[in-house]
């Protein structure tokens, strides 16, 4: 009789810990996108401390009738010992070629001047951008031109690049950048539909140089980002073309709210290799889809540091 009773018992626990886990299997977390769509005009990411202050803007967001992004300003500004500003205004065209493959196509007017110790480097660009998309939609192929016009000169040195995309169903895990004199690889490491690491390898053959740079991010499991249209997360996580990942054309994006990050890495040149400072960053995520979306992180070196999002 003990034997039945303990037979049953475990066949119904069996059953429930069978349920159980189906449901957790067929959980999607992309379902919890609910609260309305979400476009900003205006992306505004600042880091400052006692001696530099730092802002990227992505500015006048323009979108076709299909959400597309067709035109921005990007700037960057850096204050402080070292002064640097960037500014580059892009349009997008979105076609179908002649053999009937959807291609994007970009033109960048870029600006930009730097000054450090008295030494300083001023330059333009005119930059295009030929993408190729691969037949699930995503990125496969970014193929640029760029006419460099060093300090007001009339005549361009042209140069080309090519950055190649790979992705493991609907995740990009990882892309290579190549020119004349760099070659810069990109590993995105997913667990969970979480991109908990990316890794940054920049190897410049011209000046003997490597850069190695580690990102690596923990997210609220019970939070999501619940708005669907734009990606919020390709501005604050590192390494991904923010405009095209935030459209969804670089695969998907972690759902979850990320709560911190922890960066590090190191320079190497020649045989000398130093450490980087490690960067601690503790996100708060706050915001409503009628007004404007912030990550406001709490930082071990930066006393600001914010992605804010504007209608």
């Amino acid at each position: 009789m003990n034997k039945k009773i303990l037979y049953t018992l475990f066949i119904a626990f069996s059953g429930l810990f069978f349920v159980s886990c189906s449901d957790s299997d067929d959980f999607d977390p992309f379902a919890q996108q609910t609260k309305g769509e979400f476009y900003p005009a205006d992306v505004t990411f600042r880091k400052s401390s006692n001696s530099m202050d730092i802002i990227e803007k992505w500015s006048n967001i323009v979108r076709d009738k299909n959400d597309r992004v067709i035109s921005y300003e990007y700037t960057r500004e850096v204050k402080g010992e070292l002064t640097e500003n960037e500014k580059r205004v892009c349009a997008i065209d979105y076609y179908t070629d002649h053999e009937g493959k959807s291609v994007i196509r970009t033109k960048s007017d870029v600006e930009f001047h730097k000054a450090h110790n008295g030494i300083e480097e001023r330059y333009t660009q005119k930059v295009q951008e030929n993408i190729e998309l691969n037949k699930y939609g995503y990125i496969g192929v970014i193929s640029s031109t760029i006419d460099h016009f060093e300090n007001n000169a009339t005549v361009p040195q042209t140069s080309t690049s090519r950055r190649t995309f790979t992705y493991n169903g609907d995740f990009c895990t990882g892309s290579t950048y190549n020119d004349e004199n760099t070659q810069v690889t990109y590993k995105y490491n997913w667990s969970a539909h979480q991109l908990k690491n990316v890794t940054i390898l920049r190897e410049n053959y011209k000046n003997n140089t490597v850069d190695y740079n580690t990102y690596k991010y923990t997210f609220d499991t019970k939070e999501f980002y619940r708005y669907s249209g734009c990606e919020v997360l390709p501005f604050v996580q590192s390494g991904i073309p923010q405009i095209f990942a935030s459209m969804g054309y670089l695969g998907k994006c972690t759902p979850y709210i990320l709560t911190d990050e922890v960066q590090g890495g190191y320079t190497k040149f020649g045989n000398v290799t130093s450490e980087n400072t490690e960067v601690r960053n503790s996100y708060n995520f706050d915001g409503d889809v009628n007004n404007k979306l912030m990550y406001s992180g709490i930082s071990n070196v930066y006393d600001t540091y914010s992605v804010t999002f504007s209608k």
